[in-house]
């Protein structure tokens, strides 16, 4: 019989007023990435004042953008060069986390410094870290996942179309994560929402991509269940502090889940309109999710797609009757928490995002150039210009495909 590997951070502190436990991690100079945002309400200062009563000296980066750019990467890295730090924090939403994971990479691998995104990815299984620093991620939203996943999703805007990618390598799982609820009662209803749907999408992509596991499984479930039944109550009240506390474990959950899984066409889909759009990712997300999916049940992955419907109490006599309850469910979910059914629902112009379907269709094709074609061989994703776009229409559209059966 094969044998697996869990990957997960050598220590999670997780509960309300657990960002005290930055006070427990060794470091003597510590840089904290972060973004504006984080900064001007002062959940920077916090941390920093945490570390400076234990006696460490700082340096804060905190213009972190959506989506980090390669040339934003680089920023902190000559900075972490310059400040030689032996610990760096990421803290804020996925964004700074993966700046920050990335940042990591290439202050410890200098000679990837000159590289692209793109030049980066091949290379990034043999990148060596924890020789200079060790690194822990503080989330203030509840969902990207960062905290404990492998990946450093960078975007490199010097080419066109943008190339939104994963510096995936299990090096890059942080040291320790930190997920304290109370730091996430600031965000507003969208982000919430936004973040939400992109939990729910790691938990539940993972789920229908892998082959039974009842470690991964039980995480990704209880993450499904917990973001249906708490993602409305955290965006209606932002400062209930159950919801927050729900939906921050779901989110650690769910990045646990795909971090020893896999995620494949829903969050190929959302990096190339993030990349072509600036939308944020978890509104990316919540598009794809139901094309992506309509996908997958042609595939070999149907079995395990209905199986997720079941485990969610998806009702009816078929298989193609449960699964489309299913997607209904995650319809519903959107229109609950303020997000569109679809792209043209949205303030997007029509014309706008159909002159980008090519450019976008062009990126799809560029990332399955990157894949060995033994390994691509292996993965679910379509393979032909018209299935991509199809799958891109019917996100800007919300038109449900006809399933079979």
């Amino acid at each position: 019989m094969a044998y697996n590997v869990f990957i997960a951070p050598r220590e999670i502190y997780y509960g309300a007023g657990a960002l005290k436990a930055v006070a427990n991690v060794p470091g003597k100079r510590v840089l904290c990435v972060t973004d504006s945002v984080v900064k001007a309400i002062g959940l920077a200062d916090r941390v920093v004042d945490i570390l400076k009563a234990k006696g460490a000296d700082t340096a804060i980066y905190d213009q972190v953008e959506q989506d980090p750019s390669r040339e934003t990467v680089g920023k902190i890295a000559q900075l972490a060069n310059e400040f030689q730090p032996d610990l760096i924090i990421g803290l804020g939403g996925g964004s700074s986390i993966d700046a920050g994971k990335a940042a990591w990479v290439l202050y410890e691998n200098p000679e990837f410094m000159s590289l692209s995104v793109m030049q980066v990815v091949p290379k990034i299984a043999e990148c060596v870290l924890r020789q200079k620093a060790r690194y822990v991620a503080i989330p203030t939203t509840s969902g990207t996942g960062s905290e404990v996943t492998k990946a450093a999703i960078v975007t490199d805007n010097s080419i066109t179309p943008p190339y939104k990618g994963a510096w995936n390598a299990p090096q890059i799982v942080p040291d320790v994560a930190i997920c304290d609820p109370e730091l996430t009662v600031s965000m507003p209803p969208q982000v919430t929402a936004n973040t939400g749907l992109d939990a729910l999408s790691h938990a539940t992509e993972c789920f229908v991509l892998i082959g039974p596991s009842d470690l991964v499984d039980s995480l990704a479930l209880s993450a499904t269940r917990s973001i249906f039944t708490w993602l409305p109550k955290a965006v209606a009240d932002g400062k209930d502090m159950a919801a927050r506390d729900k939906m921050h474990m779901a989110a650690l959950q769910a990045g646990m889940a795909f971090a020893n899984g896999t995620l494949g066409f829903v969050h190929s889909m959302a990096h190339i309109m993030g990349a072509e759009f600036h939308i944020p990712h978890g509104r990316a997300i919540a598009y794809s999710l139901i094309p992506a999916f309509e996908y997958f049940y042609t595939t070999a992955c149907r079995g395990r797609l209905v199986q997720l419907a079941e485990e969610l109490g998806a009702e009816g006599g078929t298989d193609k009757a449960k699964v489309s309850a299913l997607f209904s469910k995650i319809n519903k979910l959107k229109k609950d928490v303020g997000i569109p059914v679809a792209i043209k629902d949205s303030d997007m112009p029509e014309a706008k995002y159909m002159a980008s379907m090519d450019a976008m269709i062009k990126s799809y094709e560029n990332r399955l150039a990157l894949v060995h074609p033994k390994m691509l061989a292996l993965l679910v994703m379509p393979k032909t210009t018209d299935e991509v776009r199809e799958c891109f229409m019917r996100a800007w559209t919300g038109e449900r495909a006809e399933l079979a059966g």
